[in-house]
């Protein structure tokens, strides 16, 4: 029988050559030397809660009082990328009309306890709907003055009145861009000289000493190098201290995507590999806050000898605490799905009834238990299944492995040359990749 709690021989080397093997147990968040030491000096195990581990047969619940409320204003969007969280909903997405912003912040206070910490507005592109936006943001900012607001944006609609209206209610931004691999996004805002100027107006208003903007880059096969592809934006601009958000490695969520961007060659992999590796080693890496922020939730995580029980999904959104909405009220499973679909999960009018029967919590994977790099991936998309599950899990094995081995190199110097043990893959069809069109 195989044990409880799988352990893996991490085999390396030292910066003379020499061959070190460690042991890491994902589970126990133990990484100890051949002599049965902590790697790590400080080590103080610390109590954790049990996550809710959902799924279909054991839903999750949502709260009327949530730290995060994303507002999904519609699906609607000006571009179409080759890869898309999005793509596979739209057509389940609420139509909505501007009047029902108003009745949206007439209902509010009728279900809503207490002030959220975030309020974030969501799209299809968050600035198609600049009159609701309109509606909604006076409001909710009078209500809740000390929340964080924010959206995500491609950044292409940008203009004097919409830049004052961000300055005015001091909303954070968060620009999708991919660098040198935007083309699989759609036009790229700066080949446009007026995008190009509201982008770079954002940026130094807002972004580089004020720290209200992000870039945020979905690392693909078209931008693995993540030093290249910092350096992309760095130059477009004029800002060589950028620091990037990425949104993380691309998950699968259609078929189109899955033979195309999201389906990555071993030298993609490698590619990505080599440069968070050489990243950590010559600070590039922590250029990119997604990663910056993973490696020191791992170091923290052997600090204090996290267990994998204690571990929630990657996204959050099976905390009962984060809560999306659309503007009729309707509850989703998270901000890129539709409520006209399966992934309707019930109505703010009666959030006791809210079921999140949609998710699927890590530990119902088997592929999650058997995974060295569990306590940094945690689990990818809660709601993938199948194949696009099995892409997204390689996608983030190779995106969380890279990191794994940047932190060793910077913590202990040793150089990961593999790793052994029980790892086991989900099951997947042999796919081909076809090129983008």
């Amino acid at each position: 029988m195989a044990p409880l709690f799988p352990s893996y021989a991490l085999h390396c080397l030292d910066e003379e050559g020499c061959p070190v093997d460690l042991t890491y147990s994902p589970h126990e968040s133990t990484l100890v030397d051949e002599a049965d030491r902590y790697l790590l000096s400080d080590v103080n195990a610390a109590e954790f809660a049990v996550a809710m581990r959902v799924s279909p047969d054991s839903p999750g619940r949502k709260s009327a009082d949530p730290l995060t409320l994303k507002i999904q204003l519609g699906l609607s969007c000006n571009y179409i990328c080759s890869y898309c969280s999005q793509a596979s909903e739209v057509g389940a997405g609420t139509v909505t009309k501007t009047a029902d912003a108003d009745e949206f912040l007439q209902d509010l206070s009728g279900w809503l306890k207490g002030a959220p910490e975030r309020v974030e507005f969501w799209g299809g592109e968050p600035f198609l709907y600049f009159a609701k936006l309109k509606r909604l943001l006076p409001d909710l900012r009078a209500r809740f003055p000390a929340a964080n607001f924010s959206i995500v944006t491609n950044g292409s609609l940008l203009d004097e009145e919409i830049l004052a209206f961000i300055e005015k209610f001091d909303i954070f931004i968060a620009v999708s861009h991919d660098g040198p691999g935007q083309h699989l996004r759609g036009p790229d805002p700066f080949d446009d000289p007026e995008r190009a100027k509201w982008l770079r107006a954002l940026w130094h208003r807002r972004g580089r000493n004020k720290r209200r903007v992000s870039f945020n880059v979905v690392l693909t096969p078209a931008n693995a190098d993540i030093r290249a592809t910092r350096q992309w934006l760095a130059d477009k601009l004029d800002d060589e201290e950028l620091t990037l958000d990425a949104e993380g490695i691309l998950s699968v969520y259609d078929d189109q995507t899955l033979a195309g961007p999201g389906h990555w060659s071993k030298d993609d992999y490698e590619l990505l590999h080599r440069s968070i590796v050489n990243g950590f080693a010559d600070g590039q890496a922590l250029k990119f806050r997604n990663v910056s922020y993973k490696a020191k939730d791992f170091i923290q995580s052997l600090k204090t000898q996290r267990p994998s029980s204690a571990l929630g999904q990657k996204c959050g959104m099976d905390d009962a605490r984060q809560l999306a909405v659309d503007l009729k009220g309707n509850v989703m499973t998270c901000q890129n799905t539709g409520a006209q679909g399966k992934h309707k999960i019930g109505h703010v009018s009666a959030m006791d009834k809210v079921s999140l029967t949609t998710a699927i919590h890590w530990s119902h994977r088997e592929s999650c238990h058997y995974c060295p790099v569990l306590q940094l991936c945690k689990g990818s998309c809660m709601f993938l299944s199948d194949d696009l599950f099995a892409q997204s899990c390689e996608n983030e094995y190779h995106y969380n492995m890279a990191i794994l081995a940047g932190v060793l190199k910077s913590v202990t110097g040793l150089s990961l040359q593999s790793v052994s043990g029980d790892i086991r893959r989900p099951k997947a069809r042999r796919v081909i990749k076809v090129a983008a069109v």
